[in-house]
């Protein structure tokens, strides 16, 4: 019997990081969202024991920044690997290269398996950017939203983007996208 991959409805952009099920210790190494202390609950709305809400206003702030950083910097070709979760399902890492501001290639990249998934992969940063953006908005509207997401100094690009919800007792349902080897064609 041959497994099958199950195709998730992906809630907007659903990208996210296992921190609905292992909560602050999955941020080790690097992790940095901003936080609002000031807004912790105690499952008022079903969000797990502890669950601090993400402060929107600090994450759209750092995107807005690293989004001009991106625009002030941008290459017309580059090239990144993308390594993706859309819970419960691990993506095979993939190689984008972007030409002239398009994707123009997507491959497995080095040491990869499997085949790879242009709908979730094949993406210039620009459009990661606007994924991020209206991931943001709707899970401001969320009352569980886990959002976690970091940036390269020097580019601006992101380099990691996840999002879930922090509800009591979730297993999936949230989705994780990490960028490295970025480099300049």
């Amino acid at each position: 019997m041959t497994p099958t991959r199950v195709r998730l409805p992906l809630r907007p952009l659903v990208t996210g990081l296992l921190a609905a099920a292992l909560g602050s210790a999955a941020l080790a190494g690097g992790g940095t969202a901003p936080l609002n202390p000031a807004s912790q609950t105690t499952a008022p709305f079903g969000c797990r024991a502890g669950y601090v809400r993400p402060d929107f206003r600090a994450l759209t702030a750092q995107l807005t920044q690293a989004r001009a950083l991106w625009a002030s910097r941008r290459p017309a070709n580059y090239t990144y690997d993308v390594n993706q979760i859309a819970a419960p399902v691990l993506f095979p890492g993939t190689r984008v290269t972007v030409s002239g501001g398009r994707v123009t290639r997507t491959a497995l990249a080095p040491g990869q398996e499997g085949t790879v998934n242009p709908a979730l992969s094949a993406r210039t940063m620009d459009a990661r950017f606007d994924e991020m953006a209206a991931t943001l908005k709707a899970q401001a509207k969320a009352p569980c939203p886990i959002v976690r997401q970091t940036f390269d100094s020097a580019y601006g690009y992101p380099t990691r983007f996840a999002s879930g919800l922090g509800d009591e007792g979730i297993m999936d349902g949230f989705g994780e996208w990490t960028i490295s080897n970025f480099t300049v064609n």
